[in-house]
């Protein structure tokens, strides 16, 4: 059994404070090989995941905001965006899954959010994100 204490959770934003890219992840599955790939991902406001997809065709991908609030964007091949929202905290929307191939971006507009990301592993860092040329 894996509890996650309150103290781990600030640790992880203090962390993700001290980051350039201003987001800190701790693994909660014991290898990169296993089937099942889960983190969580302490973000603090302004941290901004480029626009990427995931090219194998089993690479889902699902975002479960617990805390704060982020805004997701999904573009089109061409880079234009075809739909944005905003997910977590007094939003409609806690839980989102992109399929392989949906070019998206996530940014923290509160002052930080906290997510739990689950994917199909094992996890190739070959492979992990395609950035589009546009």
């Amino acid at each position: 059994m894996r509890v996650i204490t309150r103290t781990e959770l600030h640790e992880l934003y203090d962390n993700a404070r001290k980051s350039e890219r201003l987001r800190a992840h701790s693994l909660l599955h014991s290898s990169h090989d296993d089937k099942v790939q889960r983190l969580l991902i302490g973000m603090i406001k302004g941290s901004y995941v480029e626009p990427h997809f995931h090219e194998l065709p089993h690479r889902w991908e699902m975002f479960i905001v617990m805390e704060g609030q982020i805004k997701v964007c999904l573009y089109n091949q061409s880079g234009a965006i075809v739909r944005a929202f905003v997910a977590g905290d007094n939003a409609d929307t806690s839980v989102v899954e992109f399929s392989p191939g949906d070019i998206h971006s996530v940014e923290c507009i509160s002052e930080q959010a906290l997510m739990m990301e689950v994917k199909e592993g094992p996890f190739d860092s070959n492979h992990a994100k395609v950035f589009p040329d546009w």
